[in-house]
């Protein structure tokens, strides 16, 4: 726009020139001054360089119209470009915050797979243990068939046993006042054998198993030829769990019992 505006301000002073000179050099054809100049050149010229003007001023009022409508979609543009510019920082932060959670969610169940290993190899083992037991135990149970028929007869509980324990391992008295060598010489002792044998029978009864092995041990020892001691002690043994070593002690039970028959 600022280049017409300069061109139309150069030319103009031209125009005004020659239309001075050719007025001079013409006047003497037309009696009209009027006539002459609108049928003259430089009328036309002017005239068509107004029209240009007016052309020129309307194409730039159009350019200016269209730069504003450019300008509005710019800055349309520009606003859209920021919230997309947010939109991916916001989206950027998530998916870091995702990946960290991935990981630690990636090492959680690595150690829940390692914990399960562990107790899946203890069950195995468990199950394992538990069938060994059973078939022990079936195995066990042929051979102390017999000793189970005979303690059958007897009782099936220590608290049954203690009526027999002291009427067998104690003999009846051989006077009124006195008592047998067998009873003075435990008294003497120091150690009375009855008492204990009571003492692991009451501790059998309230399910204290490992204190009544205790006190049947002591009597074992001190009279290992004694034979409810032994089945008391392999009760005990069997209520433990402790099924090869009440088998051991039941077996020593039937020997004494056939030792004394």
């Amino acid at each position: 726009m600022k280049k017409i505006i300069k061109y139309v301000a150069l030319i103009v002073p031209l125009i005004s020139v020659a239309s001075v000179a050719y007025l001079k050099t013409a006047h003497c054809e037309y009696n009209d001054p009027t006539e002459w100049f609108q049928e003259s050149a430089m009328y036309q010229l002017r005239t068509g360089l107004c029209q240009t003007i007016d052309g020129l001023e309307q194409k730039t009022d159009n350019l200016e119209a269209m730069n504003q409508n450019l300008e509005g979609r710019i800055n349309m543009l520009a606003s859209e470009k920021d919230k997309l510019n947010k939109a991916y920082t916001q989206m950027k932060a998530k998916q870091s915050t995702l990946e960290k959670e991935h990981v630690k969610l990636k090492k959680r169940a690595a150690s829940l797979e390692v914990a399960y290993k562990k107790l899946s190899s203890k069950s195995k083992v468990a199950t394992s243990s538990k069938k060994t037991k059973v078939a022990a135990k079936k195995a066990s149970a042929k051979p102390k068939i017999t000793a189970q028929k005979t303690a059958a007869k007897k009782t099936s509980a220590i608290q049954n046993v203690e009526d027999t324990s002291s009427v067998q391992s104690f003999p009846p008295v051989v006077s009124a006042g006195g008592i047998t060598e067998e009873r003075k010489s435990e008294v003497d002792s120091g150690v009375d054998i009855k008492k204990l044998n009571e003492k692991g029978i009451e501790y059998g009864k309230k399910g204290m198993y490992d204190e009544a092995i205790k006190e049947f041990q002591k009597v074992a020892a001190i009279k290992p030829n004694m034979a409810n001691v032994h089945y008391n002690l392999g009760l005990a043994y069997k209520k433990k769990g402790m099924l090869s070593e009440a088998d051991n002690e039941f077996a020593k039970y039937e020997r004494l019992k056939k030792q004394s028959n």
